[in-house]
């Protein structure tokens, strides 16, 4: 028996690398050991629905509705011996495999139970941050004010590979590069359309913010972003989630 348990992950990686295979429709892997199904806003591990997953990749609104529905629902407890990351499919908790009409799934499977290494330098903070679009939310500044868009969803990041930086900067989009250093970071916008936004507009102030940011930070699902000098910190969250649950 143990022989076993020890060949099966060898044989389900062994499987999967000489098998063209996809994850079912509906789902994404954000990090080692993690699928997202975001129609429900619902992030999943090897033991099921996980609050803290959802949370720093969907956001905060998810992970409480998550929160809510498991309670509710009886299902948080850890005791179901299975559970559905996506309609069809089937998962058995901690072990594996992952299933769907009596069919393997095996990237699915291989990617909750037999992780790969992050690359070099990444941790799980940095995936949550690199994975998903960011909406500035303010800037509060250090002598009591603070920059607040009237619509979030006109200032947008979304942290690319390879240190790429996209960004909807009100009635623009803009280019640049980006890299995180231990708690540090570095923005620089490169490029960007240039239409002239509407009165009012806090084009100027989200890119002046972003050339002044020099350190980050995770606090419940949401993203601040540290200004140069004390100045005054930027605080970005998920766009809100329109879920229909059933993890």
């Amino acid at each position: 028996m143990i022989a076993m348990a020890v060949l099966a992950p060898i044989a389900i990686a062994s499987t999967v690398a000489n098998t063209q295979v996809a994850l079912p429709s509906g789902l994404d892997s954000p990090d080692q050991g993690v699928v997202c199904n975001l129609q429900r806003a619902v992030c999943y591990d090897r033991s099921g629905p996980s609050i803290a997953l959802t949370e720093g990749f969907v956001g905060h609104a998810a992970a409480k509705g998550l929160a809510t529905i498991l309670a509710s629902s009886g299902t948080g407890n850890g005791q179901e011996m299975t559970f559905s990351p996506v309609d069809g499919v089937e998962c058995v908790r901690e072990t594996g495999p992952c299933t769907s009409d009596g069919t393997s799934q095996f990237l699915l499977t291989a990617i909750l139970y037999v992780p790969a290494s992050r690359p070099a330098g990444q941790t799980v903070q940095l995936r949550m941050i690199m994975y998903g679009e960011w909406q500035w939310q303010r800037t509060s500044y250090s002598h009591g004010t603070e920059s607040r868009p009237d619509h979030s969803e006109h200032y947008t990041l979304r942290f690319e590979p390879d240190g790429v930086l996209s960004a909807k900067v009100d009635c623009n989009t803009a280019g640049g590069m980006y890299r995180f250093t231990g708690n540090q970071i570095t923005i620089k916008l490169i490029n960007s359309t240039l239409m002239s936004c509407e009165l009012g507009s806090l084009e100027q102030v989200f890119q002046q913010n972003l050339g002044a940011a020099v350190g980050y930070f995770m606090k419940q699902g949401q993203l601040f972003l540290d200004l140069s000098n004390g100045a005054g910190t930027m605080a970005f969250d998920r766009p809100a989630p329109t879920p229909t649950p059933e993890p």
